[in-house]
């Protein structure tokens, strides 16, 4: 929810600014405070000491008529629950907070501590002296040839995080319904990210290359790398320095596998077109002048169920690449045969599927809808995690 006031309603904080001048007890607040040409800084620390503040000269100004509750005199100074969080940097200072914006002629003229410079979005830069840091066990910060490097002591020894792997870990969790859930915070700054990516990398275990998993293509090719996993996140490591970072669920996984289609050999693609990335449909058949689309999820899902699954027959042995995976859903698939629904029912209702129709080959269940579109894709021999026992 966000609270937005009126330009003249907002104005008004310039009389605040005259209040907190000559109010003795607010001089404790003005050390954590800064007046900008586009608004009023306060250090993240000093956040209550200034709603207090505002409070009390609301009821001043109001003479007693006006009551705000912390929390609403917290969204209506930063329009919002959840304001963009900066970095102040003066000399070897550094304070961290937000923005009140109200717009200021003159910052010098109230005679209260001022800043003319530019602030740096948290959500985009990571300043070494954030004290957030520094709640981070065990890590040691230097300064690279690439920017700034994190070196994560483990368990197994020492793995280092470049600034890059942290900048991606942070788009790439912007997509996680997983951690928006779990961990909101990660999603807002790029320290939050790099504490986040700092506890998974530490939880993360070597995966051996005979286990039957999806890795990008230039990982199983390659003699040096290596993954890691740590929960649905995997992590691509060379000589103890993590190089990427992958989400093997939801929209991350099917970007991720779309991604390495595009760059597979097209022989192993078949008749199957892509589609541009940003669509949900991942491409197409083409079969007597019809197409026969294929939306990412029903892969991604695929992908999943034989990573999982316990047949031989069907399992990968070690390391498989996207398009490896994709030769067999596709072979499948078009192997596939019609249905009917109450054959198949009490799968389609364990996995919450809904489709039109329904083709089925082994185990494996395709989803259609009115378009022929391939929307769903599930084995129904194999257990997902939060499915209920006992379908067939």
């Amino acid at each position: 929810m966000t609270v937005q006031a009126r330009a003249d309603e907002r104005a008004q904080l310039t009389s605040f600014l005259v209040f907190l001048k000559g109010n003795k007890s607010a001089q404790e607040l003005l050390p954590s405070l800064r007046v900008l040409s586009r608004g009023i800084f306060v250090d993240e620390r000093a956040i209550s000491t200034l709603v207090a503040h505002y409070q009390a000269w609301l009821e001043k100004e109001s003479h007693g008529d006006v009551h705000k509750s912390p929390e609403k005199s917290f969204q209506w100074l930063f329009e919002g629950r959840e304001p963009i969080k900066h970095y102040l940097v003066e000399g070897k200072n550094v304070m961290v907070g937000f923005v009140v914006p109200v717009q200021i002629v003159n910052p010098q003229q109230y005679g209260l501590p001022f800043y003319l410079g530019s602030l740096l979005s948290a959500e985009t830069y990571l300043h070494p002296s954030d004290p957030s840091l520094s709640k981070i066990a065990k890590v040691e910060t230097r300064q690279g040839r690439a920017g700034l490097e994190f070196h994560i002591s483990t368990r197994g020894g020492v793995l280092v995080l470049q600034e890059k792997v942290i900048r991606d870990f942070s788009l790439l969790i912007k997509e996680s319904r997983f951690v928006e859930r779990r961990y909101p915070e990660a999603r807002r700054t790029l320290a939050g990210a790099l504490q986040l990516l700092t506890a998974l990398v530490r939880r993360s275990r070597r995966i051996p290359r005979t286990f039957p998993i999806v890795v990008p293509n230039d990982v199983k090719s390659s003699k040096t790398k290596g993954i890691r996993m740590a929960g649905t996140f995997m992590f691509i490591e060379e000589r103890g320095a993590i190089q990427r970072s992958i989400e093997m669920s939801g929209r991350n996984l099917s970007g991720f596998l779309r991604a390495e289609l595009r760059g597979a050999p097209r022989e192993q693609l078949g008749s199957f077109k892509l589609t541009p990335q940003h669509r949900d449909l991942m491409g197409f058949y083409e079969v007597f002048g019809k197409r026969k689309s294929v939306h990412a999820r029903a892969f991604a899902e695929f992908e999943e169920g034989v990573r999982r699954t316990r047949d031989a027959r069907e399992r990968f042995q070690g390391f498989f690449t996207a398009a490896e995976c994709f030769e067999k859903f596709s072979q499948w698939y078009q192997l596939s045969q019609p249905i009917e629904l109450h054959k198949i029912k009490s799968s389609v209702e364990r996995f919450g599927v809904k489709g039109e129709r329904y083709h089925l080959y082994g185990g494996w269940i395709f989803a259609l809808d009115r378009s022929h579109t391939l929307t769903r894709c599930f084995g129904r021999h194999i257990r997902m995690p939060g499915h209920r026992k006992g379908a067939s």
